[in-house]
């Protein structure tokens, strides 16, 4: 016995020179009775010395201390409020188990209440700058297109949708190709946004803008003292910033073969080591990758490691060349006019016939790109009412010095028809003053039908 209390004792000395002035501990038997009290709860609670305090029932000297009904329940109390002597502090109450329940303890968590205002108040606030920075990445590195932004009905493009859709739900990487302007980021986007990963970032790289010696610390981060301006504390790289998400590897084909071996190196192992460290981090991010160049044929010249093509190609979708879906320039076209009128209030309706079948003729090397300028400047041009074909004199510029003088391309039966359809639902709406609700009235189709050929005819943005 003498041992114990011995033993005790120096438990207790420890425990005095472990708490702070602000700290504080009291301890009772299985009876209530106190057998240890801190000095600073003696005299802070009680107004005694600890030594007075010893042997004194809880009761007595704070009823209500909630430490009987720990004692009887065994169960803990954390965080509760405990006042005495008018004091107001935060306290939590534990048993004290050996095979049963034996004793139990209060401890002070905050000596006034107002300090647990200032801690929640403070962690409101950390949390709340956590919210704002996570949203804050959210919105930087986020998809903005989806498959539904992915505008056009020929076979060609929808055909390019329907693979790239089902290759979505995978976690393989894919590889987007077609020529320039064609629209590859926008498939990318849409895979994302259709995948497993769509909560996650989707951070873009575009390969041939980023200078040789900067590509390792670009894509894999560096740390601290790496190099001459490093960043105090390093920095992150792609891959870490597109974990749990999708990294965008535009233009490919420009990676120099040094770093096509560290990629490689990433897409088999999960893992990025930053420049300067020694450390590994996991990463999970898909890889979809693009190029308008020929990686096959670069594969045979060598400048391309063929290792990386295939782990790169796993599922392949290739963007056909505007000039091969000719009958969506005018559902383009329209919905460009529309998002231009938006942009700086122009009233421009469409394109008359010779404008549309010059725009068809065109074999556009730039694409949907292209397209974009050329629509851009004819409504600049036009102001209001029908895009002519004089406004197009950029087009008709460039056809007259190129091979396209001869073309005779004819529009489609099925391209008329939607001209046809297109010219008078707008004369509808301008009728009525872009009110929608009655055009179907004056049309006699019901607004279901109404809105889906809107959409169809790449005017469904009219105002």
């Amino acid at each position: 016995m003498t041992n114990d209390r011995h033993s005790m004792d120096s438990l207790f000395e420890i425990i005095d020179q472990t708490l702070d002035d602000f700290s504080g501990m009291l301890i009772v038997d299985k009876k209530g009775q106190v057998i240890y009290a801190s000095p600073s709860f003696s005299e802070y609670l009680f107004d005694l010395d600890p030594v007075a305090v010893m042997g004194k029932d809880i009761e007595e000297l704070s009823p209500g201390s909630g430490l009987l009904e720990v004692l009887n329940t065994g169960i803990p109390q954390l965080g509760k409020i405990w006042e005495i002597r008018g004091h107001k502090m935060v306290v939590s109450r534990y048993p004290i188990v050996k095979d049963r329940i034996i004793g139990a303890m209060s401890l002070i968590q905050f000596r006034r209440l107002e300090d647990s205002f200032d801690l929640v108040e403070q962690l409101t606030e950390h949390h709340e700058h956590l919210d704002y920075y996570k949203q804050e990445l959210k919105q930087l590195w986020c998809a903005k297109y989806s498959f539904d932004s992915i505008l056009g009905n020929s076979f060609a493009i929808m055909e390019a949708k329907r693979k790239a859709w089902d290759i979505a739900i995978t976690h393989s990487p894919v590889l987007v190709t077609g020529e320039t302007g064609t629209g590859k980021e926008l498939f990318a986007q849409a895979i994302h946004q259709d995948s497993p990963q769509k909560d996650g970032p989707f951070v873009a790289v575009n390969c041939a803008g980023i200078p040789e010696n900067l590509m390792e610390s670009e894509l894999f981060g560096y740390e601290e003292g790496a190099f001459t301006g490093a960043r105090r504390g390093g920095k992150p790289g792609k891959f870490e910033l597109s974990n749990s998400g999708t990294i965008f590897l535009d233009e490919i084909s420009e990676l120099p073969l040094y770093m096509q071996a560290k990629l490689l190196r990433v897409l088999q192992e999960h893992e990025v080591e930053r420049v300067g460290g020694n450390g590994i981090t996991p990463v999970n991010s898909r890889v979809i990758s693009a190029t308008n160049r020929d990686l096959e044929a670069m594969v045979r010249e060598g400048s391309f490691r063929e290792d990386l093509y295939y782990r790169l190609n796993v599922f392949h979708v290739r963007v056909p060349a505007l000039r091969e879906r000719v009958e969506d320039i005018s559902t383009i076209s329209h919905h460009f006019i529309a998002a231009f009128n938006r942009e700086i209030g122009t009233r421009v309706s469409g394109m008359d016939e010779r404008a549309l079948h010059m725009m068809m003729k065109y074999r556009w090397p730039g694409n949907v790109r292209e397209l974009k300028s050329t629509i851009e400047r004819a409504c600049l041009d036009t102001k209001m009412g029908f895009i002519k074909l004089s406004h197009l004199y950029y087009i008709k510029d460039q056809m007259e010095n190129s091979d396209d003088r001869g073309s005779d391309t004819q529009l489609s039966l099925k391209t008329i028809r939607m001209e046809a359809e297109r010219k008078a639902i707008l004369n509808v709406l301008e009728k009525t003053g872009g009110n929608k609700t009655l055009a179907c009235k004056l049309l006699a189709v019901n607004r279901t039908s109404f809105y889906s050929k809107l959409k169809e005819l790449g005017i469904e943005d009219y105002i």
